[in-house]
């Protein structure tokens, strides 16, 4: 009932939430509400005791937590939120030592892009078919940067654009060339665009545990917000 590709919404006395498959590695179910308050929060984690269906939440702001906590839910994970005024960016021209394009993402890209997902990235943190979808829906514009070391493909990143403001939505080198560089080079060559597009800002989130990110977003001029997005699971199973 829950665990569909795409996302669907769910209606009920006490509010409305989507659902779907959190993606093709984990049997985990996303939910994101739309309205409704602890009545609705505790009615997922009714469902989650009574039908075996473990949710795992949209990002939420870590001040809405006590409310959701209060109706049975546990913290999953904890996201820093990082964000950079271009302004202050100075483009660095430094050569390449990898060849990186750049290109408006498109549903042609999901099938490699979900293979490279799974040399990149831990199975919690794949993405879906649907969820790039997803992605590409959220913004105006989205933008895809390819990395390649010869002719393989090692990296990848997806940058969105709304009113000259940029959010970084995916980043990420192959688990093998990870430490030597090439994502600093990434990042570089995504914020290098950006300061050319004349965007105004740049945002990104990271997990709390990625203290590797972290460095490499602090020593590119990205600044930690205070508060954090927390990923919430209905049961303590899930986390």
């Amino acid at each position: 009932m829950y665990l569909t590709n795409e996302k669907k919404i769910n209606y009920s006395l006490s509010g409305a939430y989507y659902t779907r498959k959190w993606n093709d590695y984990c049997s985990y179910t996303y939910f994101e509400k739309v309205y409704g308050g602890h009545g609705l929060l505790k009615k997922a984690v009714n469902i989650s005791k009574y039908d075996n269906v473990i949710f795992h939440s949209s990002m939420i702001q870590e001040n809405q937590v006590p409310s959701w906590e209060s109706a049975g839910w546990v913290i999953h994970k904890k996201l820093f939120v990082c964000d950079q005024n271009l302004r202050f960016f100075s483009v660095n021209n430094a050569s390449e030592i990898t060849k990186i394009s750049q290109k408006k993402l498109d549903v042609g890209d999901f099938s490699y892009l979900l293979d490279l997902d799974k040399e990149i990235f831990e199975s919690y943190w794949r993405n879906s078919f649907n969820s790039f979808q997803e992605t590409l829906k959220s913004c105006v514009n989205n933008y895809l940067f390819i990395q390649k070391k010869g002719d393989q493909t090692i990296g990848y990143a997806i940058l969105g654009e709304t009113r000259r403001l940029s959010y970084l939505q995916r980043i990420g080198v192959d688990k093998l060339y990870q430490k030597q560089g090439y994502g600093e080079e990434l990042l570089k060559s995504v914020l290098s665009f950006s300061k050319k597009k004349k965007f105004l800002t740049m945002k990104l989130n990271t997990q709390e545990e990625n203290e590797s990110a972290l460095k490499l977003y602090k020593k590119n001029g990205f600044n930690i917000q205070k508060n954090k997005l927390v990923i919430m699971t209905s049961t303590q199973e899930g986390g």
